[in-house]
């Protein structure tokens, strides 16, 4: 039952690039949370583009209320129990291989920071993981449990995914204070 949020200047996609853009976001991120990806966990994804006006996005130091340049802020919203570094890692990397797949690659590059970006505008692609402690994340109108969201989404299938969600969620819910 993740949430994705696509913050982007108004007008920044197609409407076809959006319907080709949303199924690899959520593949991105429900490849992390359950394998095999389900019907029902893909289901349960949220996707929302906020697109802003021209006049309120300031990439960069330069102000220009009429700026055509490009940048996309993609926010992952899942609980924190389905992630360790190798599964945002794994998150990251296919977040940016969906915007390559949708936007195409013109062949450019750019060496930035000690980082190679290619194509060159991902320069301008930021994703986040919003991780959700457990015992925060709600639907139906009440506190829903990474082990509830497990059930739902069919994570509880596969015995090694399951168990290592239980650990991860153990772990979270044990250094909580409150």
């Amino acid at each position: 039952m993740p949430l994705i949020r696509i913050n982007c200047p108004q007008d920044s996609f197609t409407a076809e690039q959006k319907a080709k853009l949303v199924p690899l976001l959520v593949d991105a991120l429900m490849r992390q949370e359950v394998d095999p990806v389900t019907d029902a966990g893909k289901d349960g994804t949220l996707c929302i583009f906020n697109e802003i006006a021209p006049h309120n996005c300031f990439p960069g130091t330069k102000v220009d209320p009429h700026t055509k340049r490009p940048f996309w802020i993609v926010e992952l919203f899942a609980d924190a129990g389905f992630f360790n570094q190798k599964r945002r890692d794994a998150a990251q990397l296919a977040v940016g291989k969906a915007f390559v797949e949708v936007l195409g690659d013109d062949g450019s590059s750019i060496d930035w920071g000690g980082q190679h970006i290619a194509p060159a505008y991902l320069k301008s692609l930021y994703c986040f993981m919003i991780e959700i402690p457990e015992g925060s994340w709600g639907a139906f109108g009440h506190t829903v449990s990474a082990l509830e969201i497990a059930a739902i989404a069919g994570t509880d299938k596969n015995a090694a995914r399951y168990n290592e969600l239980k650990e991860n969620t153990a772990k979270l819910k044990a250094a909580r204070v409150s």
